[in-house]
């Protein structure tokens, strides 16, 4: 990945981050693969919103999603997200 690309992907990974009810949707997952039917009520948004805002995770690589029949189950998309959100929630504790 050149630096321009590097630089673009951190930029959406932090613009994912950076809307409380997407970090608190990411956050629900963390535990391990979920369904949106799930998420939708756990948040308290319309479906709609949350369905922007899953597809903005995905987008950002944030979060993955796969096909169970008619559901989708969405997960982290790799270990290091959940160490990064591991070392931003322990900071917020110290600030």
């Amino acid at each position: 990945m050149n630096e321009e690309t590097n630089l673009k992907w951190r930029t959406e990974f932090h613009k994912a981050l950076s809307n409380p009810v997407r970090l608190q949707i990411v956050e629900m997952v963390l535990d391990g693969e979920m369904c949106q039917c799930d998420i939708f009520p756990a948040i308290g948004h319309s479906q709609s919103t949350i369905s922007l805002y899953l597809s903005q995770l995905v987008r950002s690589g944030i979060l993955a999603v796969r096909r169970d029949g008619t559901r989708k189950l969405y997960s982290v998309s790799h270990p290091g997200i959940v160490k990064a959100l591991d070392i931003m929630r322990h900071l917020a504790t110290q600030a």
